[in-house]
């Protein structure tokens, strides 16, 4: 009896100290295939194939300084995801949007300076109407789909569909209408200006 009782207990012995060396060795052979995962890789890396508009902002994507004075832009991205054609509309969709901001901004400090005539308006009202319907005729100049799937759109207004929009508002006076399409123009001009002042390297110039 006592031979069976140490023969059952070497054996149990046994068993468990290999079931606890076939879970130590599983472990092991876990750990090299989680020191062989990719590291995150960083900003800098996954955008370093984006293009100039997506790094140096919307402006960048012409070269044509004439053309570039001649456009609102805006720029719109979306994460990764499964439905590349829905990751595709969001980063067009807020595009469109950074466009109606940039838009409704300009239009009502410009309009503000117009307070005297149109102080019976609403400056919001203004600018959200004019901006809504110039947005109208934006269109989609490029997409860039990165490495780990996220999405950037770049979308540009003719600045001449802007001023068409302004001047046939009924909401402001003739002679304030011409001065705000005037006005707008310069605004964004100016914007071109610091863009070049910004930009690395030697000023664009038309054509290159």
């Amino acid at each position: 009896m006592s031979a069976q009782k140490t023969t059952r207990g070497l054996s149990s012995a046994a068993l468990l100290g290999l079931s606890i060396l076939g879970i130590g060795m599983g472990c092991a052979n876990k750990t090299p295939v989680e020191s062989n995962r990719p590291s995150a890789r960083t900003v800098s890396e996954v955008l370093a194939d984006a293009p100039p508009w997506v790094t140096q902002g919307c402006r960048a994507f012409w070269s044509d300084a004439e053309k570039r004075r001649q456009v609102v832009c805006g720029i719109g991205s979306s994460p990764q995801n499964r439905n590349r054609l829905a990751a595709r509309d969001t980063a067009i969709a807020r595009a469109r949007a950074s466009i109606a901001r940039s838009l409704e901004v300009t239009i009502e400090s410009l309009v503000r300076l117009e307070e005297r005539e149109t102080s019976h308006a609403d400056l919001k009202t203004i600018s959200h109407q004019l901006s809504s319907t110039s947005l109208r005729g934006a269109q989609l100049e490029s997409v860039w789909r990165a490495e780990t799937g996220e999405v950037h759109a770049l979308v540009s207004l003719d600045l001449d569909r802007v001023q068409k929009t302004v001047r046939s508002t009924r909401s402001l006076p003739p002679a304030a209408r011409e001065d705000l399409a005037r006005r707008a123009a310069d605004a964004f001009a100016e914007l071109d200006a610091a863009f070049v002042q910004q930009s690395p390297g030697p000023p664009l110039e038309p054509g290159r």
